[in-house]
């Protein structure tokens, strides 16, 4: 299949003396002694995100459990995680979502944050004074919404030409920065939006929609639901698209966005740099660099809809 990337905003690339990164090598003995008094804690619920650090520490050359300790929090989704993980003085916190980035911040107010999120404006929301220069003790990688709503919205209408009318499944306690630029995409091309509020009962949301199409958006609650919405949507006949790839994986019909695991790899660049004596306040916060679209001609068959050559000959991962 071929693949497509699509350059948003700031990269930053450990080899490139340009980058904020640079210049952080040194000599892996000389930094493994220091690191063994180095505790890194880890506040996600999900297994291959907290793989996909590790991997990241290994590729910058450190040795989980040998150089550095590596805390998972279980369960990584609550809130009591984040206190046991700094109640056991982790000298850096690597957060995924805006309600934990939120938690954490209030409660370890000088401690080092790497922030994994989909959700939340970082500026908006007061977790960093800039992009390029966050100011505090916050930094990390944040997704750019308003140009995902935008496409979520033109792949389903490419799928379903006549659509007029689109339900969208959101999480109202962090997503309304998602909501609101979803919202604009599709009043932009004469859209309207049903809104889904989400709760736990997502089989009882999905068959309650009257809209003929679904646009599923991210939340950490969402998230571990998304067999189960992509199974709803299927068995309404529902055509359906979400940023998390694994959503088609899943069952559903469609998914664009980056690569959460990629996201949680690269953040451990951000996790070199403050074991390795930098300050979070002047690592730019990044954006994902590189999107994919998975389809599923499984689905598709499904739910009655068929999927343009020219959106299979863009598509990274086709799913029979």
């Amino acid at each position: 299949m071929r693949r497509r990337e699509f350059v948003l905003a700031l990269t930053a690339v450990v080899g490139d003396p340009a980058s904020p990164f640079a210049g952080l090598g040194g000599t892996r003995d000389a930094w493994a002694q220091a690191a063994r008094r180095h505790k890194v804690g880890v506040a996600t619920s999900e297994v291959p995100l907290f793989q996909a650090l590790l991997e990241g520490l290994r590729e910058l050359g450190w040795t989980p459990d040998q150089d550095v300790e590596v805390i998972h929090g279980r369960p990584g989704a609550s809130m009591e995680a984040i206190d046991r993980l700094l109640a056991q003085e982790v000298n850096v916190l690597v957060v995924g979502g805006a309600l934990r980035l939120r938690h954490a911040a209030q409660r370890g107010p000088n401690m080092p944050i790497v922030a994994i999120d989909l959700e939340a404006d970082p500026e908006a929301s007061g977790f960093v004074q800039s992009l390029s220069r966050p100011g505090g003790n916050v930094s990390g990688i944040w997704l750019d919404m308003p140009h995902m709503a935008g496409k979520l919205v033109e792949l389903l209408r490419e799928v379903v030409p006549d659509l007029s009318r689109c339900a969208v499944l959101w999480d109202e306690r962090l997503g309304k920065p998602q909501f609101h630029a979803t919202e604009e995409a599709a009043a932009s091309v004469g859209l309207a939006i049903e809104p889904l509020p989400f709760d736990n009962d997502v089989e009882r949301l999905v068959a309650a929609a009257t809209a003929k199409a679904l646009i599923v958006l991210t939340s950490p609650s969402i998230f571990p639901q998304r067999a189960k919405i992509a199974a709803a949507a299927s068995a309404h006949r529902i055509p359906s698209i979400s940023i998390f790839l694994d959503y088609a994986r899943a069952g559903g019909l469609m998914a664009y966005g980056p690569s959460l695991s990629g996201m949680w790899r690269k953040a451990a660049r951000y996790v070199d740099a403050v074991l390795r004596g930098r300050s979070l306040a002047e690592l730019p916060v990044e954006r994902p660099t590189r999107f994919e679209l998975i389809l599923n001609q499984h689905t598709a068959s499904g739910v009655g809809v068929k999927f343009t050559n020219s959106l299979l000959a863009r598509a990274d991962e086709v799913i029979e």
